[in-house]
């Protein structure tokens, strides 16, 4: 299938998966360094600046759940957010100017690895305008056994749905009793390590466990046009630059009348698992 047509399934269904945008060497070089970031989690016990872990007892090295900012750590990672084909995907759905807002390698070790329940990334990080988007980057084959994404095709069109809990605090998640949602059409993001996969930032997603015996490493590249400015956090003007991807740095900010509601207040910072700790009706069970 061309781009266009990429482009014109995103468009319809509010997400696709492009198989192969990497090519194999591309996506050696991706799983062996990651590999190698891994490493640096040996003898490491506590969660910091790099690495979440995944609750539980650790034995020898933890078990990894999210790499933060990876393209802080090793700079191919910011080398694949500039990718010539990712940029070109993304210069026709979220447009010509490009920065990326942020990056992370979400892990579901074998046979575990923690769910994320359903969300919509709008929810989390809201901006000026709705022009952002997210890559899913394939590490590692993914398939509804080792914990793939899933999606609700057509969530895109909206509404923003409520991910505060019932004493106010926001919960990250959508509960999953919520009328008018139908769970039985979602649709697992699948494909060969390589693939990429993306989605507007109102797509209801998530995520189950891992119950297979190979691990599911994704990483998150999440884009925003310049000219999107993100409403509740500051920023370093001169690393906010640095991120762009495509096109020039801009102070002009654009404005559009879009739903929003804060994260806030939340018992749990920014992560997303810590955050939906407290989630006690779930759709993701063991």
């Amino acid at each position: 299938m061309s781009m266009d047509g990429y482009v014109a399934d995103y468009l319809r269904s509010g997400y696709v998966v492009v198989p192969g945008l990497l090519s194999p060497s591309e996506t050696e070089r991706l799983r062996a360094v990651t590999d190698a970031l891994e490493a640096r989690a040996e003898g490491v016990e506590t969660e910091d600046a790099l690495f979440d872990f995944e609750p539980g007892p650790v034995s020898g090295r933890p078990r990894i759940q999210r790499i933060k900012k990876p393209h802080r750590a090793d700079p191919y990672y910011f080398e694949l957010a500039a990718h010539a084909r990712i940029v070109a995907f993304l210069s026709q759905v979220v447009g010509p100017d490009l920065r990326l807002s942020h990056s992370k390698i979400n892990m579901k070790a074998a046979q575990d690895g923690s769910p994320l329940e359903w969300h919509q990334d709008w929810a989390f990080a809201p901006h000026t305008n709705m022009s952002t988007c997210v890559a899913s980057v394939m590490i590692d084959d993914c398939a509804l056994e080792n914990g793939a994404m899933q999606v609700i095709p057509g969530s895109h069109q909206g509404p923003l749905y409520d991910h505060h809990g019932a004493d106010g605090f926001f919960e990250g998640a959508i509960s999953p009793t919520t009328p008018g949602l139908d769970f039985t059409k979602a649709a697992p993001l699948v494909g060969a390590a390589g693939s990429v996969a993306f989605h507007h930032p109102l797509m209801i997603h998530g995520s189950g466990f891992n119950r297979s015996n190979r691990s599911r490493r994704i990483l998150f590249l999440e884009y925003a046009a310049t000219d999107a400015f993100p409403l509740f956090y500051s920023v370093d003007w001169t690393e906010y630059g640095s991120r762009i991807v495509a096109g020039p740095d801009t102070p002009a900010v654009r404005t559009e009348p879009n739903p929003i509601k804060l994260p806030f207040p939340t018992r749990a910072g920014s992560s997303i698992y810590k955050i939906q700790a407290g989630v006690e009706s779930r759709f993701f069970a063991r």
